[in-house]
């Protein structure tokens, strides 16, 4: 998973929350697996795919 992430996002990879969505505390899965957000989060794609979710259109090109 390429890309940028942030300082709080970084901190949250080194604490065990690699695999768990910034946005819902979830772990990420096959079906909805996380991606990173254009200001660094790792959040699950339907997040970034869904009109009335606030990351909407914010994954990360990579």
């Amino acid at each position: 998973m390429a890309g940028w992430i942030n300082r709080a996002q970084q901190q949250r990879d080194h604490n065990g929350q690699r695999n768990i969505c910034a946005a819902d505390g979830h772990p990420g899965t096959a079906d909805d697996p996380l991606v990173k957000t254009a200001d660094g989060w790792r959040v699950h794609l339907s997040d970034t795919t869904d009109p009335s979710n606030g990351f909407y259109g914010q994954r990360q090109e990579s």
